[in-house]
């Protein structure tokens, strides 16, 4: 493997999409791969299509929705169902938070402001079964367009990384403590869509991230940022998948959902 850690890779990828003089995407990044914080171009007219059809919808419906509503609210039943519905993203209730502002960062003469944490070192499938305490799911095949790596550990955390010759990555996260929660990994609403893998419910964030630009102190919701996330939970383990740079290049909505559903557990 090239000698660049996974965190600076992924930093050389987002510097092609949003130069880093004009934007600070990597905090985003950094909380989903790096030290316990484990818990996207678009996805092309599938995607497009998909929210269409979403929000292209008969005004009828709209009074039929409330009524429906009405009825779930009023029933013992209705009210067990909507305890179930699952949220796998955290709404962000606006489009920016306060974050700490670059200068307000003390930094001594000559150096640089930090912009990444090491990952944990790659290591096997079977040495990582060793370590944690469950079974964890595989892909029984190597995606086109991607060289598998090898595995990471954060804790009970389970990091499955690809790489494509563009220095893209996907990463299959699985863990059994649910999904790392912060104001980086929030997610406007609008930006949700509900999805199925198989039999099970899912959301995906097809792209963006929050972002912070230089000397402000706040982070910004960026549409445009190179970051894919799909999750679910199957069998009590939360799982995510992320594309990040040119691995969108090579899986569409179709191919990710495909991936998902062929994740189980290898011999």
């Amino acid at each position: 493997m090239n000698d660049k850690t996974i965190p600076s890779i992924l930093k050389d990828v987002l510097e092609e999409e949003i130069p880093s003089s004009q934007v600070n995407l990597w905090p985003a990044v950094k909380h989903d791969l790096v030290a316990g914080k484990l818990q996207q171009n678009q996805q092309g007219d599938k995607m497009n299509t998909l929210k269409s059809r979403r929000i292209s919808r008969p005004a009828l419906l709209v009074p039929l929705a409330l009524g429906l509503l009405i009825v779930i609210s009023a029933t013992p039943q209705g009210q067990t169902f909507a305890q179930n519905v699952v949220e796998f993203f955290t709404r962000s209730e606006s489009t920016t938070f306060p974050v700490e502002s670059y200068n307000d960062v003390a930094v001594a003469p000559g150096e640089q402001l930090p912009t990444s944490m090491p990952p944990a070192p790659l290591i096997s499938a079977a040495e990582a079964k060793a370590q944690v305490g469950f079974e964890f799911l595989e892909l029984p095949y190597v995606p086109g367009g991607f060289t598998y790596l090898g595995v990471r550990l954060y804790g009970n955390n389970v990091s499955m990384d690809y790489m494509t010759a563009g220095y893209g990555h996907l990463v299959i996260m699985q863990s059994q403590g649910g999904f790392y929660q912060s104001e980086w990994n929030t997610v406007p609403g609008d930006n949700v869509l509900p999805v199925k893998i198989g039999d099970l419910d899912g959301e995906l964030v097809s792209q963006g991230s929050f972002v912070q630009y230089p000397g402000e102190n706040i982070a910004t919701w960026n549409p445009d940022a190179s970051i894919t996330r799909l999750r679910w939970v199957d069998s009590g383990i939360s799982m995510e998948i992320a594309l990040y740079g040119d691995a969108h290049h090579h899986l569409d909505l179709a191919g990710l959902i495909e991936l998902a559903e062929n994740l189980a557990i290898q011999p």
